[in-house]
């Protein structure tokens, strides 16, 4: 074979034609045969491999015998063993050919020992770095990692057949005939999807503590939020407003039996003993002893939060129980059978998606053949987004290691909201690099178009202080994170409503929020926080719908904590048009400055501060001059955005 056009790899970039000669000389190609083991992990070897034709499977020990972690399945133009190159270290995984498969062998080892290919060492050792990381490392439970233009480019394409939300609102522990109420303010500012809590029929605990929800006895709907047919009213109510509805979808476990309770009941009455839940539907289906995992060392082994940053523990993760939760078993063939039974139900009902509760506990082969074919009322596929805690274990590249959960869908994105809470308190960045650096994927290593952001949930904002929450929002940093969310352009936005509680297993609230025909969130005494409803959260939900085709960042302006910039759209070679300007001013000083929004001239009004009535903004404006320039003044701790359209 001639190995000369090989040699134009990104490995040999820069190198001269008398360095590549040189290669050629010592460079080799090696056939091997399906199921040939090229890298054996743990072994020693100075050798890197180009892969010219076929395809391998990369896999590491898990540390439970006769398991293995399968990492990474590449083909032609990907480079194996550089890791062991660049760490001086053992080969860190077991690389074997999936077919029949061809590669480019060079020895490191005999390049480094030519005092003439010094030069050639060097270029070929930088160039490796850079490959290095599009692929999962391990070594040491260390990070090995630089970034690459084309990292989160990849095959994640747009799939047409399911639509994706431009925000996300969770409306925590609402009723049905309340979320149908709502839903008039929901779609005039911009709203276009709601997240349910697990609708399934739920334990009954003394206290009725929140997360009770999560505990499931059956699969036919809790009568805690209301009947079937408030339901389906509720979801025809939204479609009638374009609105979808994703309902919180549990496959991990089933209700924790606990022998000192008093009682073992659900919502709608249903009884449960030990590993035994029925029934479970319709079709009166049940669990049994057979349909959970039962792994066991001293005591049903528990996962820690060691655990959740080690690769060996990816198995136990998948297999051990979760706080003491019966954890489902997902090579059951009769449990996927009624977990996708439950999915079709919901679906029938008019249900559009699935937010995909502790996703890190779960095998994805199983999750796929659950969702496997099914459709929405509308034909397209259910759009689907995944609770993962927080990213990839330590030591792994995550995109590389999260692109299996990639494949099924969206991706909660917590690692956004701890760099948005650090910034907006001006602690490890600020502003000004969020902006500087182009937030967003090369932060949090999430791909734009599989990345729904977070800044708090029903966990944070109980379990974890220093994350923004409505408890946690000194100098109104809680609103200015979610101005700057719903203004800069990567991912999908999720809100948070809540109720408001002292203790962190505080039960919902049963008090109505519509009442008499009317929303009474804000009423004295009201249990409910409703920041989907606080002004500038609203209003910037409308700006981020108005601006959602406007994908491009320009007019910049940056100190600090003040920050501001607009949202741009350029149709190509022709013109760029800017849809909004936003400024914030996360600091204790007033800004005033003359910025250059890009805007049309005129009277615009500012959505931070603004009331909508109808489809029209009142409230202050924004004078935009000729060549749209406007002197705009802020006050400590706060922001102002204006929307192309929304003028006096």
């Amino acid at each position: 074979m001639d190995i000369s056009s090989k040699l134009t790899h990104p490995i040999f970039k820069d190198f001269t034609q008398t360095e590549l000669d040189y290669l050629l000389k010592i460079a080799k190609t090696v056939t091997f045969e399906k199921n040939s083991i090229i890298i054996h992990e743990g072994d020693l070897g100075r050798e890197i491999y180009v892969i010219l034709d076929g395809q391998v499977d990369v896999t590491k020990e898990s540390g439970i015998p006769g398991e293995v972690i399968d990492l990474i399945t590449l083909g032609p133009g990907s480079v194996l063993g550089e890791i062991a190159v660049i760490t001086n270290r053992p080969r860190s995984a077991t690389v074997t050919t999936l077919k029949n498969t061809t590669v480019l062998l060079l020895n490191i080892a005999t390049i480094k020992q030519d005092t003439n290919a010094k030069s050639i060492y060097e270029k070929l050792l930088q160039n490796l770095t850079v490959e290095l990381s599009k692929k999962l490392i391990y070594a040491g439970n260390k990070l090995i990692k630089c970034n690459t233009e084309d990292q989160y480019e990849a095959e994640l394409v747009e799939d047409k057949l399911i639509y994706a939300p431009n925000s996300i609102v969770t409306l925590f522990g609402w009723k049905w005939v309340d979320i149908m109420y709502e839903v008039p303010f929901l779609a005039a500012h911009g709203y276009d999807a709601i997240k349910i809590y697990p609708p399934q029929e739920f334990v009954l605990k003394r206290g009725n503590p929140w997360w009770t929800v999560y505990q499931p006895v059956s699969y036919q709907l809790s009568s805690f939020y209301g009947t079937e047919e408030e339901f389906i009213k509720m979801i025809d109510f939204c479609h009638g407003y374009n609105i979808k509805v994703y309902a919180d979808l549990i496959l991990n476990h089933m209700a924790d039996f606990v022998e000192t309770d008093p009682q073992h009941i659900g919502t709608n009455g249903h009884t449960f003993a030990k590993y035994s839940y029925g029934p479970l539907n319709g079709e009166n289906d049940s669990y049994e002893f057979d349909d959970f995992y039962h792994f066991e060392l001293t005591g049903n082994k528990q996962i820690s939060n060691e655990d959740y940053c080690k690769l060996e523990s990816v198995w136990c993760l998948e297999h051990y129980d979760l706080v003491h939760l019966p954890k489902l078993n997902l090579d059951s063939s009769h449990v996927v059978a009624v977990l996708r039974k439950y999915v079709k139900y919901l679906l029938s009902l008019g249900v559009d998606g699935f937010r995909i509760d502790a996703a890190k506990h779960l095998k994805v082969k199983a999750v796929e053949k659950i969702f496997a074919g099914l459709k929405t009322h509308d034909g397209l596929k259910p759009f689907s987004y995944q609770e993962y805690y927080t990213g990839a274990p330590m030591g792994i590249d995550v995109y590389s290691f999260m692109k299996k959960y990639f494949q099924i869908g969206y991706v909660t994105a917590f690692e956004y909201g701890k760099f948005l809470s650090d910034a907006i308190n001006n602690r490890s960045n600020n502003l000004q690099k969020l902006v500087e650096y182009s937030f967003g994927s090369s932060w949090i290593h999430y791909p734009d178009n599989r990345a729904v952001v977070v800044i708090d949930n029903h966990d944070t904002e109980r379990m974890m202080p220093n994350m923004l929450s409505y408890k946690n929002s000194q100098n109104n940093a809680y609103v200015l994170a979610y101005i700057f969310m719903l203004a800069w352009p990567f991912g999908i936005p999720k809100i948070m409503s809540g109720f408001r509680f002292t203790g962190q297993d505080d039960p919902i609230p049963t008090v109505r929020v519509w009442q008499d025909g009317r929303n009474t969130c804000f009423d004295e005494n009201s249990p409910w926080v409703a920041q989907h409803r606080w002004t500038a959260i609203a209003n910037m939900v409308l700006f981020h719908s108005k601006t959602k085709d406007a994908l491009g960042v320009s007019h910049i302006w940056a100190d600090g904590n003040q920050v501001a910039f607009a949202r741009t759209y350029q149709k190509a070679k022709e013109y760029v048009t800017v849809f909004g300007f936003v400024a914030i001013n996360a600091t204790e000083k007033t800004l005033k400055r003359r910025f250059d929004t890009g805007l049309p001239s005129g009277k615009y009004y500012d959505f931070i501060s603004g009331q909508l009535n109808g489809d029209k903004m009142q409230g202050p404006t924004i004078d935009v001059e000729n060549y749209g320039f406007a002197t705009i003044t802020i006050k400590p701790f706060d922001a102002v955005a204006i929307v192309l359209g929304f003028v006096e």
